[in-house]
């Protein structure tokens, strides 16, 4: 039964054996190795926790499968089993269980276990190279707005149009025509005569057209 058991681990993570403790597979993500150009496999190692609770009902149905027994056929197989592994390590045999490690008894009377492998990779690594795809187009965020990377290279290669700035010229006149005014008050003052010719108007002498007779 160990090497179904050790299938079972390694699909499911966990495996609680009652007496003994609850071994675990614990991953450790993969990584990127630059200097190779590679992307490390990730890494799996085998620890026994010392409290172990009784198996959930699945996996007595998973156990029945494999063997192609009952669910209560399974429970007494693998109590057996467990029997079994007790004894021996209360008899101070050590158990190899292949692929996942060493089972014997400690000074203390507690379970001592030694992994098979501190950590092994069940995956081959994966070459990691920047791949750089030319002219591959990629959605922009323009304002509220989203193009393409294609769309906005037509949109900057169109000339620049010409714009007319008249208006600015109308205005530059027309704020120097308010200074003038403001400046021709603010020096004569602001009266009806401020704005009138102030130049002073003397009569012309006519010669008369008529003769006083004697």
């Amino acid at each position: 039964m160990y090497a179904e058991l050790y299938k079972y681990l390694l699909q499911h993570y966990k495996l609680p054996v009652p007496g003994i403790g609850t071994f675990l597979l614990e991953k450790t993500p993969a990584r990127l190795d630059f200097s190779n150009k590679m992307i490390a496999a990730p890494l799996y190692s085998i620890s026994l926790q010392a409290v172990a609770a009784s198996p959930a009902t699945s996996f007595f149905c998973w156990l029945g499968n494999i063997f192609h027994i009952s669910e209560r056929d399974a429970v007494l197989k693998f109590n057996d089993f467990v029997f079994n592994i007790k004894k021996q390590i209360d008899n101070g045999d050590t158990i190899n269980w292949n692929g996942v490690g060493a089972i014997a008894k400690g000074l203390g009377g507690e379970i001592k276990f030694s992994p098979y492998l501190s950590s092994v990779a069940y995956e081959t690594p994966v070459t990691a190279k920047k791949v750089i795809r030319e002219k591959a187009e990629h959605t922009i965020r323009v304002g509220e707005d989203q193009k393409t990377s294609a769309q906005m290279v037509e949109i900057l290669k169109q000339p620049e149009v010409n714009k007319s700035y008249w208006w600015a010229y109308a205005l530059a006149i027309g704020l120097l025509s308010i200074v003038f005014t403001g400046w021709y008050f603010s020096k004569n003052g602001i009266s009806v005569s401020a704005t009138a010719n102030n130049q002073q108007l003397t009569p012309s002498v006519s010669n008369p057209t008529y003769k006083i007779l004697p």
